[in-house]
């Protein structure tokens, strides 16, 4: 028999913050939704009859293998064809309403059950529609502090056993040894095992993340010793020299070439006496 599988990712919705969890079976659907300001949280469980009940009402039918599949995508955030939105009872309506052209029903009351559900709804897109297959999520009210940091000591205490023990085949051979019945531990503990190591490679990833940026700045900022203030030296013996300049000629050093003796050249020196004794002659 194939072992369920869970996911949990955050996403962002109207209303704020919120943890998503799925617990994916060959037959069955578990999804879990946790507000982050308010702790508040809403659980819903759905067989494959009622995902593929419920896809045939929307007129785009979906085998439950498929609408997993869709749900998973839409949660990793890995396809643009598949998202996730969170509506209360009003939002729906007011969808609803909006889809057909009719008129929006009164609200019902504050004590109605129908206020404090909510509803998970998976959009599919295409091409010229958008589909919506919402998922009804019954309030399931706020954990036990209480039971909660008891659940943290005994995962705390569950994984020094599986550290000890040196098991370094990896996160699922974990859960499936807990799974198994070795861990003694029933599968919302299982679940809160993936959560705490799904947020220590969260954090992993963070340090990671604020390391490289550190080091980025440290060499962004970094300048070599003695070479800070050349340009502006050299700047402002440029400006001198322009000002030492003006109103009077620029001196020249002497060149060395110019103080040398010319060369004696005898072709020259016997044509030059030959153009004086001609020009005697003329004389």
């Amino acid at each position: 028999m194939e072992e369920p599988r869970y996911l949990q990712a955050d996403l962002a919705f109207r209303g704020g913050g919120h943890t998503v969890r799925l617990r994916l079976a060959p037959a069955a659907l578990g999804v879990e939704v946790e507000a982050h300001g308010t702790v508040d949280q809403w659980r819903g469980e759905f067989d494959a009859a009622f995902i593929e009940e419920l896809t045939h009402k929307t007129g785009n039918f979906k085998q439950f293998g498929v609408f997993c599949s869709m749900l998973e995508s839409a949660l990793m955030q890995s396809s643009e064809s598949v998202s996730l939105e969170l509506l209360t009872y009003a939002d729906l309506e007011a969808l609803r309403c909006r889809k057909v052209g009719a008129m929006p029903r009164p609200p019902p009351s504050t004590a109605s059950p129908l206020n404090a559900k909510r509803y998970l709804i998976l959009v599919y897109s295409v091409e010229f529609d958008r589909i919506h297959y919402p998922l009804p999520l019954p309030y399931a009210g706020r954990p036990d502090p209480a039971a909660l940091h008891r659940l943290v000591r005994e995962l705390r205490e569950e994984l020094a056993r599986l550290r000890a023990q040196g098991r370094d085949d990896g996160r699922d051979a974990e859960i499936r040894h807990l799974q198994d019945g070795r861990g003694n531990l029933s599968s919302p503990r299982i679940l809160q095992l993936a959560e705490v190591k799904a947020s220590e490679r969260r954090l992993q990833q963070r340090v990671k993340s604020l390391t490289a940026e550190l080091a980025s700045c440290k060499r962004g900022h970094r300048t070599p010793v003695g070479t800070a203030s050349r340009p502006q030296e050299r700047r402002s013996a440029s400006r001198e020299s322009r000002r030492g300049g003006q109103g009077r000629p620029p001196s020249r050093s002497p060149s060395p070439a110019g103080s040398r003796l010319p060369r004696f050249d005898p072709t020259a020196f016997v044509r030059a006496r030959q153009q004086r004794q001609e020009a005697g002659l003329k004389k």
